[in-house]
C-alpha cells in the first residue's frame, strides 16, 4: 500500500449528540470498508460518550461510490426525485434489490486526522472545560484545514445558536474553513414535494448564516445510520462523506500557533470594569509623577545622563577588551617567506651565490619597526650550501647566503615568524591608552552619579516605584483593551479558570492572573515555529547574538591599515634590491 502523500487536519465540533463521533466512524468506514465501527465510543442519544478530545487517522485515495441494477447497470438514482414522492422512497428503500458499487480513484492517497471534541453543552463536563479541552487540542496540531461543525436535525433551540455562536465567535480566523454538516437527515424529506421540510432547512440556514456573518458556507446533509443496509441511501451517504474529505483538500490551512481567538462576552464584561480601574489609576499616578518640582526633575535628567555616559564608557571599556584579547596575544603569525629552488642547469656547473634578505636588517634601527623583532624561523634547505647567515631569531632582521650544489635541484625555503602581539603593538598601546582614560571617566561618572543618588535617594526610590506602577498598569490596561487573544494566553486564562465566579471575583482573579504571569504570557506570545522564520530587527544596533557592534572597531579601517604597513614593508625591501615577485639579485 502506498505511504499517503499529504495530512490534512479536520476539526469537529457541535453540540452535544449532534453526530460528531458518528460522522467520524462513518469517515474510517469509508476509508476503509473493512473497518468495524466502535459503537462503544458513540452516544446513547441522552449521554455522550465524548469527554475528551480524541484523533483518529484515516488514509484514502477518495473514492466514489454508484449504484447498478441486477443486470450491473449504473443507475441514476438522481433522477427518482422526479417520480413521485411514493415511488422515490420506495429507490431509496432497496425495493428493487439495487447494489452499490465502490470506484477507486486514480489520485494519491491522502491522510486525514479527525479530531473528535466534546460538545461545548456536553451532558458531563462544563462548558469552560470543553472549551479547555478543545484548546489544549488545537495547541499540539499545527493546521486545521477543516471545521466540520455538526448540526442534528433537532429544532433549533435558544441553546444551539448559542453552541454555534460561541464557536464562530472564539475561532474567527477559522470562519473561512468551516462547513455545516447536517446530520440525521432522513433522505426521503429531500422530495421535491416535502415543501415543509425544505422550508424547515431554508429557514436554518438563514440562521447559520446570520451567525457566520456569510452566507457561503458550505452545508452538507447526511442521514448517519451506521446499521443502514438500503443500497441508495449508503451510496448518497457515502458520495457526501467524499465531498466532505474533498473541502478539507480544497481549503488552505490556518496555523494554529498563531491564530487569534476573540474573548467571550463575559471575558469583554471583566475587561470593561478593569479598563476603568486602570483608566483611572494611571491618570492619578501620571498627576503625582507630573507635579515635581523642576530642581529635583534637574537632578533626575542628570541622573540620567550620567547612566548613559556610564553605559557608554562601559561599552568602550568592554569594545577595547575584546580586541586586547584577540590581538594582545603570543600567537605567532607570518611576517615574511622566501624560496628558491634552482634544477640542474643544462652544462651542470654554472653555480651562482644567492642571497635573501628580510627588510627589518637595514631599517633594525628604526623606531617604527623595533617591534619586528623575530621570534621564530622556518627553514628548509635541500642540496645548497649556505655561506653565510646574520640575524634571526631574536633580532629584528635576517640574511642569508647560499650556494647551490653542483649538479644537484636546490631548494631553500624561509617563513619568518612574530608574535600578534609585536605586530600590532601600536594599536595594543593606543587601546591600552584609550582604556586608561574610559577608565577614569568612568571612575569620575560612578562618583557623580553616587554622590547625586545619596542626595535624592528617597526622592529616586519614589520615582522608580511610580515607574513600575505605572508600567504594570499600562501593561494590564493594554491587555484589557483588545478583543482578541493569542490562541495560547486564550487557553491559559481558561485552563486557570480565572472566569468562572461573579465578575467582581472574575475581575481580581484576572488581574492577579496577569501580573503573576506576566513573564509566562509574553513568553507565550513571541514564540516562534520550528518552522518559521526567525524575527530579525533590521533597525537594531545588535547582532544575532544580542551584542552591540554599534561602536566596535571598524574591520575595513583595520584592515586599511594592516595593508599600509605591508605596502610599507614592500618599499623597504624592493629598495634593499630584493624582488617580491620572487627574483631576487644573483652573485656569480
Amino acid at each position: 500500500m502506498a505511504t499517503p502523500t499529504e495530512e490534512y487536519n479536520i476539526l469537529f465540533l457541535g453540540e452535544t449528540q449532534s453526530g460528531k463521533s458518528t460522522s467520524i466512524e462513518s469517515l474510517r468506514k469509508y476509508a476503509d470498508p473493512n473497518y468495524i465501527i466502535e459503537k462503544e465510543n458513540l452516544g446513547d442519544g441522552i449521554f455522550s460518550k465524548t469527554s475528551a478530545v480524541s484523533t483518529a487517522s484515516i488514509c484514502t485515495n477518495l473514492p466514489s461510490y454508484f449504484v447498478t441494477d441486477k443486470a450491473r447497470k449504473r443507475v441514476d438514482y438522481g433522477k427518482f426525485i422526479e417520480d413521485d414522492q411514493e415511488d422515490y422512497e420506495d429507490e431509496l428503500n432497496d425495493r428493487k434489490s439495487y447494489q452499490l458499487e465502490r470506484e477507486e480513484s486514480c489520485a494519491d492517497r491522502v491522510s486525514f486526522r479527525l479530531i473528535d471534541t466534546p460538545g461545548l453543552n456536553d451532558t458531563a463536563l462544563n462548558d469552560e472545560s470543553n472549551i479547555a479541552i478543545i484548546f489544549k487540542a488545537l495547541e499540539n496540531i499545527k493546521s486545521i484545514h477543516l471545521v466540520v461543525i455538526t448540526v442534528a436535525n433537532n429544532p433549533f433551540t435558544e441553546g444551539l445558536k448559542d453552541a454555534l455562536k460561541a464557536y464562530v465567535h472564539l475561532l474567527p480566523e477559522l470562519n473561512g474553513n468551516i462547513v455545516f454538516l447536517h446530520t440525521r437527515i432522513d433522505y426521503s424529506k429531500m422530495h421535491r414535494e416535502e415543501t415543509v421540510f425544505a422550508h424547515y432547512m431554508d429557514e436554518k440556514t438563514k440562521i447559520l448564516h446570520e451567525l457566520m456573518g456569510r452566507n457561503t458556507v458550505p452545508h452538507l446533509l447526511i442521514d448517519n445510520d451506521l446499521n443502514s443496509q438500503r443500497t441508495i441511501r449508503n451510496c448518497i451517504t457515502q458520495n457526501t462523506l467524499r465531498n466532505l474529505l474533498d473541502l478539507a483538500k480544497l481549503n488552505q490551512p490556518i496555523r494554529v500557533r498563531v491564530m487569534v481567538m476573540n474573548k467571550t462576552d463575559k471575558m469583554l464584561i471583566v475587561d470593561d470594569v478593569l479598563r476603568q480601574k486602570y483608566t483611572d489609576q494611571i491618570q492619578a499616578r501620571e498627576k503625582t509623577l507630573g507635579g515635581k518640582n523642576r530642581e529635583e526633575q534637574e537632578v533626575l535628567t542628570q541622573i540620567g545622563d550620567l547612566k548613559a555616559k556610564i553605559a557608554h564608557h562601559e561599552q568602550h571599556l568592554l569594545d577595547i577588551k575584546r580586541d586586547l584579547a584577540f590581538y594582545d596575544k603570543d600567537t605567532l603569525v607570518l611576517l615574511y617567506e622566501e624560496s628558491y629552488q634552482q634544477g640542474v642547469t643544462l652544462l651542470g656547473f654554472m653555480e651562482g651565490v644567492k642571497t635573501m634578505y628580510f627588510p627589518g636588517k637595514k631599517r633594525a634601527s628604526s623606531p617604527e619597526f623595533v617591534h619586528h623583532v623575530i621570534d621564530h624561523i622556518d627553514i628548509l634547505a635541500r642540496n645548497v650550501n649556505v655561506l653565510q647567515d646574520a640575524g634571526g631569531f631574536n633580532h629584528p632582521y635576517w640574511a642569508v647566503r647560499f650556494r647551490r650544489r653542483k649538479h644537484q635541484n636546490g631548494l631553500y625555503a624561509v617563513k619568518i615568524y612574530i608574535t600578534k602581539r609585536k605586530m600590532f603593538i601600536k594599536k595594543i598601546e593606543n587601546w591600552k591608552t584609550i582604556e586608561t582614560t574610559h577608565q577614569g571617566k568612568l571612575k569620575d561618572c560612578i562618583a557623580d552619579l553616587e554622590d547625586l543618588e545619596q542626595q535624592k535617594k528617597e526622592r529616586k526610590v519614589q520615582i522608580d516605584e511610580l515607574v513600575e506602577q505605572l508600567k504594570m498598569d499600562y501593561y494590564l490596561l493594554g491587555r484589557v483593551s483588545t478583543t482578541t487573544l493569542d490562541s495560547k494566553v486564550f487557553h491559559a486564562l481558561v485552563a486557570a479558570q480565572v472566569y468562572v465566579r461573579d465578575i467582581g471575583t472574575s475581575s481580581t482573579n484576572v488581574e492577579r492572573f496577569y501580573f503573576q504571569n506576566k513573564g509566562a504570557l509574553d513568553g507565550l506570545e513571541h514564540f516562534v515555529e520550528d518552522d518559521a522564520p526567525l524575527p530579525v530587527n533590521t533597525s537594531s544596533n545588535t547582532n544575532d547574538k544580542g551584542v552591540d557592534v554599534s561602536e566596535a572597531p571598524n574591520s575595513n579601517s583595520k584592515e586599511d591599515e594592516f595593508k599600509s604597513e605591508v605596502d610599507a614593508i614592500t618599499k623597504a625591501v624592493k629598495g634593499m634590491g630584493v624582488d617580491m615577485d620572487g627574483d631576487t639579485e644573483m652573485e656569480e
